[in-house]
């Protein structure tokens, strides 16, 4: 009996610690979603969307990283872009730990305005996968500032969303439908959401926190209505913020409205007329 004893009483005490393992292990891949090698990198995919960096200024961000191998690896600037600088810390992320990347991106004045990409890139001794590649997706707009500054994420509230325009296409009259824009604070400091305005015809269902704290995600969730609207529909929603390089950020949603959809015996129902109904 006192052999059968000991072994439940292992059980009992080692199942609990395996169940807080899984749950670690869980919350790490959830965290480090994007995977190369034994490297994992906090971000959603392949893509880094960073949006509204200045001209001619150096904007600086951060980028956890996670070995999730047995092996120390070096981390080196793979040294792909002539605009981005990657700054791994430490330079031999330990097994099992996190790490920083600090990324600066050079949008030296000569770039045009608009739509920016280029790849973040580094140089390792991961046995799985050596070069480790992300696309960085950014837009350049005017410098207001002066030229030649730079813009450190890590002292200021900088909020980012990974889409700031939703097209829902067409759609016919009558039909509700809803849209999730997911935001993160890339910055150093909480951003502090003073007011928020919603076009008419939407629901805030889901909205951000008042505060939201360097690193925080979550996501601004609307129900639009389309009720009586036909032709082309413009949504909104503009966030005042103590960001000070956009204190005003506007989502949009936009698309078309069809009138009632197409009877077999009138194929030609395409008959759109904008506004009310």
């Amino acid at each position: 009996m006192k052999g059968w004893f000991s072994i439940i009483s292992c059980f009992v005490i080692l199942i609990p610690n395996i169940l807080f393992c899984q749950q670690t292990d869980n919350a790490l891949l959830k965290k480090y979603n994007y995977r190369v090698g034994n490297l994992g990198f906090a971000s959603d995919s392949i893509e880094l969307i960073i949006f509204d960096v200045p001209q001619g200024a150096i904007t600086k961000f951060p980028l956890e990283v996670y070995n999730f191998g047995n092996t120390p690896i070096s981390l080196s600037d793979g040294k792909s872009s002539k605009f981005v600088t990657s700054i791994p810390n430490p330079a031999v992320l330990m097994p099992h730990t996190s790490g920083m990347v600090n990324v600066e991106i050079n949008i030296v004045k000569e770039l045009p305005l608009g739509p920016f990409r280029a790849e973040v890139s580094l140089d390792t001794d991961d046995k799985l996968a050596k070069y480790k590649f992300l696309y960085l997706l950014t837009h350049i707009v005017p410098n207001t500032e002066k030229s030649g500054e730079t813009v450190n994420l890590d002292t200021i509230p900088r909020l980012f969303f990974d889409k700031y325009n939703y097209d829902f296409g067409h759609m016919y009259r009558g039909v509700n439908f809803y849209h999730s824009f997911k935001y993160t604070n890339f910055g150093g400091l909480p951003v502090v959401i003073s007011h928020i305005e919603v076009s008419p015809d939407c629901k805030l269902m889901i909205g951000p926190n008042q505060v939201i704290q360097p690193g925080e995600s979550g996501i601004i969730r609307l129900k639009v209505r389309m009720r009586g609207r036909v032709g082309v529909q413009h949504r909104s929603v503009v966030l005042s913020t103590n960001d000070p390089v956009t204190p005003e950020i506007t989502l949009g949603i936009h698309g078309s409205v069809r009138k009632d959809a197409p009877q077999q015996k009138n194929p030609n129902f395409c008959n759109e007329s904008p506004g009310h109904f």
